[in-house]
């Protein structure tokens, strides 16, 4: 799986490639990014087609980084959703999950992540 190397207010860089759009990471390494927006998202919400995307592709934990101020939120079925699946969950600011998130895929921990880029 490949590191995040930089993070910035609308700017992420993973395996050398920069994105200016948040991104959904899974354990194969692929990285995607995120589709929608404001228009089809509504204001900051993570969507349970989005955490299905993750689980699906079987980590052991998904990790969703909500933003540079955590304005992002986990719809209240995508929560249910992750909690029915049994996967725990991680979902801290933006920052703090990249770092974790880099920390678990050192330790050889199968991940899958979101990772919104701005507030």
């Amino acid at each position: 799986m490949p590191r995040i190397e930089g993070f910035k207010f609308g700017s992420i860089v993973i395996g050398g490639k920069r994105y200016g759009r948040d991104v959904l990471i899974l354990p194969d390494g692929t990285v995607k990014q995120r589709k929608g927006g404001l228009w089809r998202y509504g204001r900051h919400a993570i969507m349970k087609s989005e955490i299905e995307e993750l689980v699906k592709a079987s980590p052991e934990i998904v990790v969703v980084g909500t933003g540079m101020r955590a304005k992002a939120k986990l719809a209240s079925d995508a929560e249910l959703y992750i909690k029915e699946a049994k996967v725990e969950l991680i979902a801290v600011p933006s920052r703090e999950a990249i770092e974790r998130l880099n920390r678990l895929v050192e330790e050889g921990t199968r991940v899958s992540a979101l990772i919104h880029i701005t507030w």
